[in-house]
C-alpha cells in the first residue's frame, strides 16, 4: 500500500436518488433566500431538475454555458430531487475521481471498483463522482446502487460532463477518466502521487506507455494524436507527448484557476493551452490503453473531432496566428513603399532586374492594411481571451490598458483620417487645376485612401477596445 497523506480510509457518497423534491425546509428556503447557498435561482434549479433516468437531451431542452453559470453555484441540488449540503472542510475527501458518462452501463461497474482500489491504494479519503450525460441504458441507478454520487449534467458533451463533475468533487485532488474501461483507474495511483510531489496537472501518456492491439483507430495513433501534440508543444512551448489522453490527475484549485468551459471533445486541449498560459507545473506518466468494453460506437467522430481541437489550439495563439503575419505583411508594404519612394512618381524604379511602376503602390497599401488589420484584430483577440476566458490580467496588458485610452485612440484615429482626407483633397485639386484632364496621381491617391480606412478601422475597433479594457481593469483580480 502506497501511503501519501496521515488520514485513510474510503468515503463515498451515497446517494439516495429517487423522487422529485416535494418539499422543502423552512430553514434551507430561508438559507436560499438569504443568499447563502446561490440566489432565487437556486430554488429554480432544484425544482426544474427531472428525474433521475432522465431522457437524453435534445436541441430545445439542452441549456447553454450561459445557463450553465446559474446551475454552478447550486452544489445542493445534485441529483435530482436530493439536497446534499457541502461537507464540512474537515470531512472533504482527498481525492475525487470523476467520470463523464453516457450509457456505459455495462463497464460502469468495473470502472467504480478499480477506482474504489486506486483510493484503497493511496490511503486517502476519497469518493466516485459519476457525470451522467443523459443516460437511457440505467447508469444512473446503477452507480447510486453502487454506492457513488452522480452528478445529473444538463449540457450534453464530454467537456461539459467533466466540467459539471468536477465542480461539484469535493476532493482537493481530481482524477478524470472515461467510464468505458479503457483506462485502468489503479493506475491513477502513480498520477496522484506526483500531484503530492508538488505538480499541478498530471497527464497519462498512452504513446510512452501501451496501447493494446485494437485500443485506438491508426489515424488516430499515428496522425491525428502526434500532430496535435507537436502543435501544442511548438506554439505553447510544452513538452507534452500524448495531448489527447482521457486519464489525468490535477488539483481543485488548478481546475478552478483555468476556467474550463469547452462542452466537446477539445476540452482536453484547452486543459493543456490553458495550463500553459498560466504556468501551472506540469507532468506526464505512461499508462495502458486497453481496448473498451462496450459492444457499441464509441461517441468519438476523429475527424471533427480534431477540428475542433486544433481550432481551440490556435484562438489562444494570437502571436502565430494574428501579431506574426501581420507584422510581416506591414514589413512588405512599407519596404514597397520605400522602394517607390526612390524614384518620382510616373517613373520607374530598378533593383537589379526588377522593375517597380507606379501600380506597385497598390500592393503596398493593400499588405499594409491586411497587416494592419491582422494586428488589431490580434489585440482585440488577446484582450477578450484575457478578460472572457482566462480571466487574468498580464503585466504588458496592463502596461496597455493603463496609458492607451479611449481618448487616446480617438485622436489617433482622427488625425489619421484627417491626412488621408487632406491628401485626397489635393489630389481633386491637383485635378481641377489641369481642368479635369489626364494626371499621374495614383501614389497619393491611394496612400490617402489606406490613411482613411485605417482612421477608420483605429476610432471604430477603438470603441470594442473600450469595453474590453473597462471590464479587464474592473472585473479580473490583479493576477499576472
Amino acid at each position: 500500500m502506497v501511503s501519501i497523506w496521515s488520514q485513510s480510509g474510503v468515503s463515498t457518497g451515497r446517494s439516495q436518488g429517487g423522487g422529485f423534491l416535494v418539499a422543502l425546509d423552512l430553514e434551507m428556503v430561508a438559507t436560499l433566500l438569504a443568499g447563502k447557498q446561490g440566489s432565487i435561482l437556486a430554488l429554480y434549479g432544484l425544482f426544474s431538475r427531472a428525474s433521475p433516468s432522465r431522457t437524453p437531451m435534445t436541441p430545445d431542452r439542452n441549456p447553454s454555458f450561459a445557463d450553465a453559470d446559474i446551475y454552478a453555484d447550486v452544489t445542493i441540488a445534485e441529483t435530482a430531487g436530493e439536497i446534499e449540503p457541502e461537507p464540512q472542510p474537515e470531512a472533504r475527501p482527498e481525492l475525487s475521481i470523476v467520470m463523464p458518462c453516457l450509457n456505459e452501463y455495462q463497464t460502469l461497474a468495473a470502472c467504480i471498483e478499480k477506482a474504489r482500489t486506486a483510493i484503497a491504494a493511496l490511503g486517502v479519503s476519497g469518493e466516485v463522482v459519476i457525470a451522467d450525460n443523459g443516460s437511457t441504458d440505467g447508469s444512473q441507478d446503477l452507480a447510486r446502487s453502487l454506492g457513488v454520487r452522480v452528478i445529473d449534467v444538463p449540457v450534453r458533451g464530454y467537456g461539459a460532463a467533466l466540467i459539471w463533475g468536477m465542480r461539484a468533487a469535493h476532493g482537493r485532488y481530481l482524477v478524470m477518466g472515461d467510464a468505458d474501461d479503457s483506462y485502468d483507474f489503479r493506475e491513477a495511483v502513480a498520477l496522484v502521487t506526483r500531484l503530492a510531489e508538488g505538480f499541478d496537472l498530471v497527464v497519462g501518456t498512452r504513446l510512452k506507455g501501451r496501447i493494446e492491439p485494437g485500443a485506438m483507430p491508426w489515424k488516430n495513433r499515428y496522425i491525428g494524436t502526434p500532430a496535435l501534440t507537436a502543435i501544442v508543444n511548438t506554439v505553447y512551448g510544452c513538452n507534452f507527448s500524448d495531448v489527447n489522453c482521457g486519464m489525468r490527475a490535477l488539483k481543485k484549485s488548478a481546475f478552478e484557476a483555468m476556467h474550463l468551459e469547452s462542452s466537446g471533445m477539445e476540452f482536453a486541449s484547452e486543459m493543456l493551452v490553458k495550463a500553459a498560459i498560466l504556468g501551472l507545473k506540469t507532468s506526464e506518466v505512461p499508462i495502458t490503453l486497453h481496448v473498451d468494453g462496450r459492444d457499441r460506437e464509441p461517441h468519438l467522430r476523429p475527424w471533427a473531432d480534431g477540428w475542433r481541437h486544433l481550432k481551440y489550439i490556435l484562438l489562444f495563439a494570437p502571436k502565430l496566428i494574428y501579431f506574426l503575419p501581420g507584422s510581416i505583411l506591414i514589413g512588405v508594404g512599407i519596404v514597397l513603399s520605400a522602394i517607390l519612394a526612390i524614384a518620382p512618381s510616373g517613373e520607374q524604379v530598378y533593383l537589379g532586374a526588377l522593375r517597380f511602376g507606379d501600380h506597385w503602390i497598390v500592393a503596398a497599401a493593400l499588405a499594409v492594411l491586411l497587416g494592419y488589420e491582422l494586428m488589431l484584430t490580434g489585440l482585440l483577440a488577446h484582450l477578450y481571451t484575457l478578460t472572457h476566458r482566462l480571466r487574468r490580467k498580464t503585466p504588458r496588458m496592463s502596461w496597455l490598458v493603463k496609458f492607451v485610452k479611449i481618448e487616446t485612440i480617438g485622436i489617433v484615429a482622427l488625425l489619421t483620417l484627417g491626412a488621408g482626407l487632406a491628401i485626397e483633397l489635393s489630389v481633386v485639386r491637383q485635378w481641377v487645376g489641369g481642368g479635369f484632364g489626364p494626371m499621374n496621381a495614383i501614389r497619393p491617391a491611394v496612400m490617402g485612401m489606406a490613411l482613411i480606412l485605417i482612421g477608420t478601422q483605429t476610432l471604430f475597433s477603438g470603441m470594442f477596445y473600450a469595453v474590453l479594457s473597462d471590464r479587464y481593469q474592473n472585473a479580473i483580480s490583479d493576477r499576472s
